[in-house]
């Protein structure tokens, strides 16, 4: 067995011309060494789309996965907007949802760190709130919570947006122009729109016809159990990848406006093939904040699309909520 200290010298001693490197994962350091003696071929493993392209059982447990971390997020919901009546910070709120999370056995750990901003600090799209400097969440905040488990049979990535009193017109315009956003990447037809530079456009749509945008990629590719990041897809401005059945990205379009809130709506989709059709399917069951839409802005279809998304949240999460989040929830509807 090499010691891995002993790997650079190591490989100045192979034989041969040419070597051959993972363009996405070859550091500089190890590619300055080989390329001082070999020619490098620079490829992509072949793995990364082997393991993009979920297969049966893992999308059935993933699926399984989504409804117990579904729980715990409306439980969440439910309690930040309608129970809590105390003064928290965003740490304290993060912490409420882990424990909801834990009360699962099959949940093991987050799968990324949480990201709780209220405020200005939801304009920071990688926030992470300290207990030493974090905000104490206000009546008047916009809140964003991004967050996620490993579950012994999948990984979940959410975000909700959430306010707690009606927010101002501007605001509620901005987060429904995400929504619809959100809602075409949902409705895409993969079929003519099937790589993520094309879905992006989608996304991006409602927001640039009132010169907004947002500075992240669409989506990224979930792993099983893995890397909540993986790809070789993503929704992104540059990815062209294609897009294949069994594959399962993120849905996230947003808006931020530094030193004032920030607005994400994230689902998780897997990619379903039903006869000649090819489209997404949500793995993510938490309601969509409707205190937050000016449902003047939306279409019917995309009313239709809500009412559909949040009667099947409903019906998948309601036997394993209390008679109170049940009747909140069937609000929704």
């Amino acid at each position: 067995m090499i010691n891995t200290n002993d790997l650079p010298k190591n490989i100045l001693t192979l034989s041969g011309k040419s070597f051959i490197i993972d363009n996405k994962s070859c550091s500089f350091f190890y590619e300055n060494i080989i390329k001082s003696k070999f020619r490098i071929i620079k490829r992509e493993d072949p793995t990364y789309l082997l393991k993009a392209i979920k297969n049966n059982t893992e999308i059935n447990n993933m699926i399984k996965s989504h409804v117990i971390d579904g729980v715990a997020l409306t439980k969440f919901i439910y309690w930040i907007k309608k129970i809590n009546k105390k003064k928290i910070t965003e740490v304290d709120a993060q912490i409420k949802l882990e424990k909801l999370r834990k009360k699962s056995n099959n949940y093991l750990y987050p799968s990324f760190e949480t990201i709780a901003g209220s405020g200005e600090n939801g304009a920071i799209v990688h926030y992470r709130a300290k207990k030493a400097s974090c905000r104490t969440i206000r009546k008047d905040d916009i809140f964003l919570c991004d967050s996620g488990g490993q579950y012994k049979y999948g990984t979940t990535d959410v975000t909700r947006t959430i306010c707690f009193k009606k927010p101002k017109s501007s605001i509620r315009n901005i987060y429904t122009k995400v929504l619809k956003g959100h809602i075409a990447v949902a409705k895409t037809d993969l079929r003519i729109d099937n790589t993520g530079t094309k879905i992006d456009k989608r996304a991006r749509k409602y927001l640039k016809e009132s010169k907004l945008d947002y500075a992240h990629g669409t989506g990224h590719g979930v792993g099983f159990f893995l890397n909540v990041h993986e790809g070789p897809q993503s929704i992104s401005k540059l990815n062209k990848v294609k897009i294949q059945e069994g594959m399962i990205l993120s849905n996230e379009p947003g808006y931020y406006k530094k030193g004032s809130f920030g607005i994400r709506i994230e689902n998780l989709v897997y990619v379903k093939k039903n006869k000649k059709k090819m489209f997404f399917e949500n793995l993510t069951l938490a309601p969509i904040d409707k205190e937050l839409i000016n449902y003047k802005l939306l279409t019917k279809l995309e009313k239709n699309y809500l009412f559909k998304y949040h009667l099947e949240v409903y019906s998948k999460l309601s036997k394993y909520l209390s008679l109170d989040e049940r009747k909140w929830l069937a609000t929704h509807i």
